[in-house]
């Protein structure tokens, strides 16, 4: 049996419509058409909306129809599609949806929750490959400890590759991670770093 998610997120404290759980009361109400459509009880209409979100890269939609995926709200119940979007919310720096994921993840089989952070990357490379440079960030922090998959070496690459695009946050993680690194490996990361660069933002050379 699946764990409600709690942490002040999820839960079955309450209802808003006829049947909707009363997880994420003010994150759900605050995305437009979204709790229009709760409003009037379209349930479905609801999570139609958050999908259209979602499919649009909106941060917050995507914590959304996590839930919703979770819960079969407006929505036919799907574990995998819920720990899809809670990890790309997750590691694109939603919090909330991190904390979300954790839950999840605790009663799934490790091999979706792999497969959610192995799609959750390839959605980000096409993202960072377009020109986001956020998604450069996000590919780093996935490689980190706090998602379960970490790699030193690809937290370097993309940390070193969110830099050069201008994204100073990342710099305590990329600096952290040289030590980590054996030198030869450093080297071989930072060619490849350069022949993307050179590669998806050749007009910034």
């Amino acid at each position: 049996m699946k764990l409600k998610l709690t942490l002040g997120l999820v839960g079955l404290l309450g209802l808003i419509g006829p049947s909707l759980p009363a997880f994420a009361q003010n994150e759900i109400l605050s995305q437009p058409n979204v709790s229009d459509a709760i409003t009037k009880g379209d349930l479905p209409g609801a999570a139609r909306r958050a999908r259209e979100l979602s499919d649009a890269n909106d941060i917050e939609g995507q914590y959304n129809l996590a839930l919703f995926y979770w819960h079969g709200v407006g929505i036919p119940q799907n574990y995998d599609e819920a720990i899809r979007w809670s990890t790309l919310a997750g590691v694109r720096g939603h919090n909330k949806s991190a904390s979300a994921r954790r839950v999840m993840a605790k009663t799934l089989e490790p091999v979706v929750v792999q497969k959610a952070m192995e799609w959750s990357r390839l959605r980000l490379i096409k993202m960072a490959e377009g020109g986001d440079d956020a998604a450069l960030v996000s590919m780093a922090r996935s490689y980190s400890p706090d998602f379960g998959f970490a790699n030193d070496i690809e937290a370097y690459y993309w940390a070193s590759l969110a830099f050069s695009a201008g994204k100073a946050e990342v710099r305590r993680q990329r600096d952290g991670l040289v030590s980590k690194i054996k030198q030869a490996d450093l080297l071989k990361t930072q060619q490849k770093a350069n022949e993307w660069f050179a590669k998806f933002r050749k007009d910034r050379l």
